[in-house]
């Protein structure tokens, strides 16, 4: 008897990055469980939850990449996520007081990174609308908070921020045009 296979060989790059992520999850998933127990050994501040957010983003942009938002826009809009969220962490955890002076330059400069790709290629991005417009309305929504519970000097980067933020979700109206809101009805399952 003789058996056909019809599935086509494995190729090489998938049992390499198989390899390379049973290599690699072993000593992170050790370095996740060790630096918690010498934080709470060590004393002090909790570094260790900086040092375990790091790693999961490392983990999730080195390693396990997305398989469906999986574009230029997706993945800078993480980058800023994953870097507001530690300088986030550390104003908290170790060095208060300047995070929000800090986050909305931070936010205000991927917020113009991402209408750079957005706009550069439109016809082809405006299939990745939906992450854009996200971050500009997170943008904005940061903004009116920020703005609400911070008085005195530093609030020109909130304010900055808004504007941006508002400028550009203005300007994805008129240039998108319709597809603005066949964009938002298509994600939001409206009619």
């Amino acid at each position: 008897m003789k058996i056909d296979i019809t599935y086509p060989p494995a190729e090489k790059s998938g049992q390499w990055r198989r390899s390379m992520l049973a290599a690699v999850k072993w000593p992170m998933l050790a370095a996740a469980a060790i630096c918690p127990i010498v934080n709470y050994f060590v004393g002090g501040k909790a570094w260790s939850v900086i040092v375990l957010v790091g790693l999961f983003a490392a983990w999730r942009f080195i390693f396990s990449i997305d398989l469906v938002e999986y574009n230029r826009i997706s993945q800078i809009i993480k980058i800023l996520t994953f870097a507001c969220i530690i300088l986030g962490l550390v104003d908290i955890l170790l060095v208060p007081g300047w995070a929000l002076f800090v986050v909305p330059i931070v936010c205000t400069v991927g917020l113009g990174v991402a209408a750079l790709l957005f706009f550069s290629d439109l016809e082809k991005q405006e299939h990745n609308a939906f992450p854009f417009l996200l971050l500009i309305f997170y943008a904005i929504a940061g903004s009116v908070v920020g703005l609400h519970y911070k008085h005195g000097d530093g609030r020109w980067t909130l304010m900055l921020m808004g504007a941006v933020a508002a400028g550009l979700l203005v300007l994805c109206i008129v240039i998108m045009g319709s597809g603005f809101f066949r964009e938002l009805r298509r994600r939001f399952h409206l009619r």
